[in-house]
């Protein structure tokens, strides 16, 4: 058993359910109650690239530790609270993707499988009472790190990154998010109320295919942005079952990549920038789409980047 696969999809369910979804749901998506969180995790991103870290496991412990008495009080958060939150999220993050650097992209695409069902299955858990499922993730991830082998040598050559990678990052995130609040939003249409047995065996197909069919991030490119442009055409002619099915499959595919794209740089530095820029940033803008009902802007975007990608791919090839 390779405990630090559970120690990554006990993380990855804390943000689904907790920070991304069960707070935004639980304060229905007042951005006066809630801006504070993105700010947290920009700040915490920020720490964890220029903090000198020592002992990995120590820091884990003790953000995990933060965690637990933060879910305490879910989902009753003040604004001091939240940013709290959000630092602990954005600082275990790059954490995590540095310490699964060891690790092969099976067991990534293994944890981001586990993630994916049981996000989905517990996704209908009403808002206001997931405090439990607050404390039993990071509790759960404690445990997974108490017998999880984490490699203390830290590398400290600087890694090759490549701008036009985390502009395509963000991109997928921008696109991914402003749909997913839209859906979540939208009564006729939240096809993870509907329809979550099929999102499920969807999500693991796009896992599957992406760990068996994938290779780079950006090579992927034209397929990548094909299955999202087909997401949001069948959103606006309201085919939710078809769209069940299609939008998992890129939301799992894409992220396989991109996390393994993250880890890949093997170097936290790298990693927590692009996490500013990938996990906050772009999100947050997606949200702001989302709550103001403006998916044009986001199809715009996706549509734009479709006309001048071809262009750009030539000049560099």
């Amino acid at each position: 058993m390779n405990f630090l696969v559970i120690v990554l999809a006990s993380q990855l369910l804390y943000y689904l359910l907790i920070a991304q979804t069960g707070v935004v749901g639980a304060f229905d998506s007042h951005i006066h109650d809630l801006y504070t969180l993105p700010i947290g995790g920009l700040i915490g991103s920020l720490m964890s690239a220029y903090w000198r870290h020592f002992n990995i496991r120590t820091e884990l412990y003790f953000l995990f530790g933060i965690q637990i008495i933060i879910s305490w009080f879910y989902p009753d958060y003040s604004l001091g609270m939240l940013l709290v939150l959000g630092f602990v999220v954005g600082y275990t993050t790059p954490l995590m993707l540095y310490i699964f650097r060891s690790q092969s992209t099976f067991q990534l695409a293994l944890g981001l499988a586990i993630s994916y069902a049981i996000g989905t299955a517990l996704y209908t858990y009403p808002f206001g009472e997931r405090g439990n499922i607050a404390i039993i993730l990071p509790l759960v991830s404690v445990a997974a790190l108490r017998f999880s082998h984490v490699n203390h040598i830290f590398d400290r050559e600087k890694s090759s990154f490549h701008w036009g990678v985390l502009a395509v990052m963000m991109l997928w995130i921008f696109a991914d998010s402003a749909l997913f609040e839209t859906l979540s939003r939208s009564g006729g249409m939240d096809i993870w109320r509907m329809y979550p047995w099929i999102i499920i065996p969807a999500h693991l197909f796009g896992v599957f295919l992406a760990y068996r069919y994938g290779g780079e991030l950006l090579g992927q490119t034209r397929i990548i942005w094909s299955l999202f442009i087909l997401s949001y055409i069948l959103y606006w002619i309201k085919e939710p079952l078809l769209l069940s099915v299609v939008y998992p499959i890129v939301i799992s595919y894409y992220n396989v990549l991109l996390f393994q794209a993250l880890i890949r740089l093997a170097n936290i530095r790298l990693i927590a920038l692009s996490m500013v820029g990938v996990g906050w940033i772009a999100s947050s803008i997606a949200n702001g789409v989302a709550i103001e009902h403006r998916l044009w802007i986001a199809a715009s975007v996706l549509g734009i980047f479709g006309i001048i990608y071809p262009i750009y791919y030539r000049r560099i090839s």
